[in-house]
Order: structure tokens, then sequence, then C-alpha cells
């Protein structure tokens, strides 16, 4: 369990720093008033939560299913990653510019199926 708690933490620190990242070099831009819709701290602290109850849940799916629930846990994570780009193209708010709000929120949301899967062989290597 140690090894997973430690998997969770290097996702969520890795995942959280480069949305953390990505959001303050784009909103150095001063495009729009995205960064009042998708504050950094709130996107970081979603991210790095996200990432640690992703990790534990893993565990205890590994521990049931073997690699075939990890399969379906990656499936699902990706597919939920595809479908939610609908809710930033659909989003609009009339009392400030969000034009350019899929533009931040898209990229953000595969970070963490990226992160997560190619660090995920590390973690599960029976060796």
């Amino acid at each position: 369990m140690l090894r997973i708690l430690a998997f969770g933490l290097l996702i969520a620190t890795l995942s959280s720093a480069v949305i953390g990242f990505f959001l303050n070099y784009f909103y150095s831009f001063e495009f729009d008033e995205t960064i009042k819709i998708l504050p950094i701290w709130k996107v970081v602290l979603f991210y790095f939560s996200l990432a640690c109850t992703f990790s534990v849940l893993s565990f205890y799916i590994e521990r049931k299913w073997k690699n075939v629930g990890l399969f379906a846990l990656n499936a699902v994570l990706s597919f939920l990653a595809v479908a939610l780009m609908g809710v930033p193209l659909k989003y609009t708010n009339s009392e400030i510019d969000t034009t350019f709000l899929p533009i931040v929120a898209i990229p953000c949301l595969f970070v963490l199926p990226l992160i997560w899967m190619s660090f995920q062989p590390i973690m599960y290597n029976k060796k």
C-alpha cells in the first residue's frame, strides 16, 4: 500500500505541476478573464485530489481484477477525458469574456490521463 501511495503522490505532484505551469503561462498573456472561472489553485487542488483518489482506487481494482481491472480503469479515465471536452465548449457566461476557455480547459483534461498511463507500467511491474 505504501508503494501505491507513493505512486499517487508522484502522479498528483507531476500532474498538478504541469497544470499549474500551463495555466500560469497561458494566463500571463491576459487574453480574457478565464482565470476567474479556472483559478490555478482550484485546478491544481482538483488534480491533486483526483490523482490520489485514482491511485487508491487502482490499488483495490488491481488486487481484485488484476490487469483486466486496470485496463478498464484506464479506459474509463480516457473516456471521461474525451467526453468532458464538451463542457468547456458549451460553457457561456454573460458577465465575463470566456472566448479562450476551451483553449485552456481542453488540454487540461488530458494531462492526468497521459501522466497516469505513462507511469503506470513502472508501478505495476512485478519484477
